[in-house]
């Protein structure tokens, strides 16, 4: 029950985001940008957009180094493709721990450290995006009650942010205590063995933050993070050239990834069909771009890097043997590691 009114909030906010970014635009002005569009830039954006999923599979090798040693590319690179692909056709956010599971499906490494070092992803990425947000509060000309919006936003998600490196951090710095804590509170609440289990999870899952234990390995990984955003800052750059929206330039396409990357984290339909189109349109009207423009953009760049990285998990998926009842499965770690 809980995930089917999970789904029917996702898909009525998806419908009223799509509303929203679709007001004052005519399918006649979308279908004309559209055509006029450049084929070979849109082409180029796709490709340098799903090029990031290699550069992520590079980055994932750092993180999961401070924990679980050395793991092949190949295999990094079809779990990031998976947990991409479920995040873009299946229900429930499922990307995550489809990402996790299947990386413990082809190597010897714990579910538990796998989705740690994916935490630790996470909390980079707000740190970059919110670095890349900081040149929309330097744009000229743009409309002052947007950027001032902008700024609150900013302010929330610093604050969120820094709570949570604080939290892990100081989690990493002892968790000797945290795990005692959390040893003798499981033993209290249920059977020892049960217990037992829990203990095994949360010591994978603190061995799996260790990047945030080692300064070199944390500014490695950061260094990364901003090589892996403005790659892909990049493709949204190609895009807007595509449909001759060169107002913005490079800045503009740094400030319309931050904000969709946030958007899309609100509940939706898998793809994120409606937040993806509202965050365009409310980032590119800072610069007093036509709605019909920005739609027209947003939908073909959307759903031309939609498809690339969805057939390859799917195709992987396929070649490794697992099924999407699977991911459910997943979303209740077990201490051990598959094969």
């Amino acid at each position: 029950m809980r995930s089917r009114i999970t789904v029917l909030v996702g898909v009525l906010v998806s419908i009223a985001l799509l509303f929203y970014a679709l007001r004052d635009v005519s399918a006649a002005e979308l279908l004309r940008h559209l055509g006029e569009a450049d084929p070979w830039l849109l082409l180029a954006a796709t490709v340098v957009a799903t090029l990031t999923f290699h550069l992520r599979a590079i980055r994932w090798r750092i993180l999961l180094r401070a924990s679980d040693g050395h793991l092949p590319f190949a295999s990094r690179y079809a779990a990031v493709c998976i947990g991409f692909m479920a995040n873009n056709v299946l229900p429930g956010r499922l990307g995550e721990f489809a990402r996790a599971y299947s990386l413990s499906r082809i190597e010897p490494v714990s579910l538990s450290a796998s989705l740690a070092s994916l935490v630790v992803e996470r909390l980079l990425d707000a740190i970059v995006l919110m670095v890349f947000l900081v040149p929309a509060f330097l744009i000229g000309g743009v409309d002052e009650a947007a950027s001032g919006t902008l700024r609150d936003f900013f302010t929330v998600v610093v604050i969120l942010v820094s709570l949570s490196l604080i939290t892990f951090g100081l989690l990493v710095r002892f968790p000797g205590r945290f795990l005692r804590l959390a040893r003798k509170w499981s033993h209290r609440l249920g059977p020892d063995r049960m217990a037992d289990r829990i203990s095994e999870i949360l010591t994978a899952f603190v061995e799996g933050l260790g990047a945030l234990r080692h300064a070199h390995v944390f500014a490695r990984a950061m260094l990364w993070s901003f090589v892996v955003w403005g790659w892909n800052a990049f493709s949204f750059y190609l895009g807007f050239l595509a449909f001759d929206i060169r107002e913005p330039g490079f800045e503009g396409a740094l400030v319309l990834q931050t904000t969709i990357s946030f958007a899309v984290a609100i509940p939706s339909t898998p793809g994120f069909f409606g937040p993806f189109e509202t965050a365009a349109r409310l980032a590119l009207e800072l610069h007093r771009i036509e709605p019909a423009r920005i739609i027209s953009f947003a939908a073909g760049y959307h759903i031309l890097t939609f498809i690339p990285i969805t057939v390859l998990g799917i195709l992987y998926m396929r070649r490794l043997g697992i099924s999407r009842k699977e991911f459910g499965r997943s979303a209740a770690p077990t201490p051990e590691a598959s094969g």
